[in-house]
């Protein structure tokens, strides 16, 4: 499904980095999940085998899949907005 947000090289780089401990741990692909929460950015991940559970929720950026989690009354606050990873931390601008 179309994404509502757009996701920076920089936050890409970085999601590939964060996901590999949880991966590891996991021991199977994961799904980055991005939470939006109260104006604030955090990072989760749904393992592969969750994939037909969440199918609905996918989203797709220029074919980097990740699932956009937020608040339905937050959710028109981050269309068209890029997610990016700037001075430590994600932020959506």
């Amino acid at each position: 499904m179309k994404s509502p947000i757009k996701i920076s090289a920089a936050a890409r780089a970085r999601l590939v980095i964060d996901m590999q401990p949880w991966r590891a741990k996991a021991g199977v692909e994961l799904i980055p999940a991005i939470v939006w929460e109260k104006s604030e950015v955090s990072i989760g991940a749904f393992k592969e085998t969750e994939r037909h559970e969440i199918l609905a929720r996918i989203r797709s950026d220029n074919g980097y899949e990740y699932v956009l989690c937020t608040a339905d009354e937050d959710a028109e606050g981050v269309v068209g907005k890029t997610l990016d990873y700037q001075d430590g931390k994600y932020v959506l601008v």
